[in-house]
């Protein structure tokens, strides 16, 4: 049975959140080596700033799941594009 793919970006998310290094945390998502978006971690808001690289948007989450379905939801779209 194969793992889901949430949890791998899951488990980024929450490292970040658990990365106590800085006031932010970034993380690049990539899919076959090309940067599809970035997350930032603000420790202060608890938020997550989420950017896709294409189209150009921006999110601010205050919960981990949603930010993961986002991660997902462009990884998934490139993915299926080729």
């Amino acid at each position: 049975m194969e793992e889901s793919m949430l949890l791998p970006i899951v488990r980024r998310l929450n490292a970040m959140r658990c990365d106590t290094s800085g006031k932010r945390q970034r993380r690049t998502f990539e899919q076959f080596g090309i940067p599809v978006c970035e997350v930032t971690y603000v420790r202060e808001s608890d938020d997550f700033i989420f950017v896709r690289f294409r189209p150009q948007e921006r999110f601010c989450f205050d919960s981990i799941d949603l930010t993961a379905i986002e991660v997902y939801d462009s990884l998934y779209e490139l993915r299926h594009t080729f």
